[in-house]
């Protein structure tokens, strides 16, 4: 799956947790009956982790800007430099997201917890 689909894909999922305490779709989905206080966590770590992979997302683009650059350049140092600063910004937008995952489901119950797992089984094709 493309970084911009990961991206993208978190924050929605997060956003719909937050802001109707349940998972919707054509069927009919089980509600995550997030408590006010988990409600008030969640949105807070949303809020903060929105800024945080905002920030990441912005320093990919500038790395990819700047290996077109490069390969436009023609010179094999800088391309290299380039490649190697796209792939730790990448790194650090993935692991990032992946903690950011870990962290939102920590505030989670057991029973939610499935609840987010099955709808991302849904809603990401296996074969990405």
């Amino acid at each position: 799956m493309k970084l911009t689909q990961i991206l993208l894909f978190a924050l929605a999922v997060t956003l719909a947790i937050t802001s109707t305490g349940l998972i919707a779709s054509a069927q009919q989905q089980p509600t995550l009956n997030l408590s006010e206080a988990q409600a008030l966590r969640i949105q807070a770590l949303i809020s903060s982790q929105t800024r945080e992979m905002r920030s990441l997302y912005i320093n990919v683009q500038a790395a990819q800007e700047a290996l077109s650059a490069a390969v436009a350049k023609g010179d094999p140092v800088v391309t290299a430099t380039a490649v190697l600063s796209l792939d730790a910004a990448e790194k650090a937008l993935k692991n990032t997201q992946a903690a950011n995952e870990k962290n939102l489901l920590s505030l989670l119950n057991d029973y939610q917890k499935q609840v987010v797992r099955d709808y991302t089984a849904k809603a990401i094709p296996a074969s990405e």
